[in-house]
């Protein structure tokens, strides 16, 4: 999913993909999650996003919609 979202005057592009957490117990949920990642310039192949982390790993998600509200209000005090 990739969203353009306009952050204090600035187009920004966020795509949130989803991240399956492999489990021993396939009845332990969730089992997917979603990272987020965001791009100064319209994204293709030859531009590189940020990755939104925690720590050193991807941080993520339990929603796209949470995913997409935390790089909203990141970004917001990033640009």
């Amino acid at each position: 999913m990739t969203e353009k979202l306009n952050i204090n005057g600035k187009e920004v592009w966020v795509i949130i993909e989803p991240h399956m957490v492999p489990r021993e117990n396939p009845h332990i949920i969730p089992t997917e999650y979603f990272t987020a990642m965001y791009y100064l310039q319209e994204p293709h192949e030859d531009i590189s996003g940020e990755l939104f982390i925690e720590g050193v790993e991807p941080k993520l998600f339990e929603s796209p919609v949470a995913a997409l509200e935390y790089a909203r209000n990141t970004l917001s005090e990033l640009i």
